[in-house]
């Protein structure tokens, strides 16, 4: 998978979860930003992950 596609899709997902009017969707965005993270990692490119701490509850 191209690695720019998965920045973007974190960050995307960064600033939706961010901006989230419910805690189902910060959740959700969020959810969605470490799996992209975690992609990042497994690839070649030295991603450093944890700009978004897990939602409060």
């Amino acid at each position: 998978m191209d690695i720019n596609y998965l920045l973007k899709r974190e960050q995307v997902s960064l600033l939706r979860a961010k901006s989230a009017r419910s805690i189902e969707a910060r959740i959700a965005h969020a959810g969605l930003a470490r799996g992209y993270a975690a992609k990042l990692r497994e690839s070649t490119y030295p991603h450093a992950s944890g700009q978004m701490p897990k939602p409060r509850v």
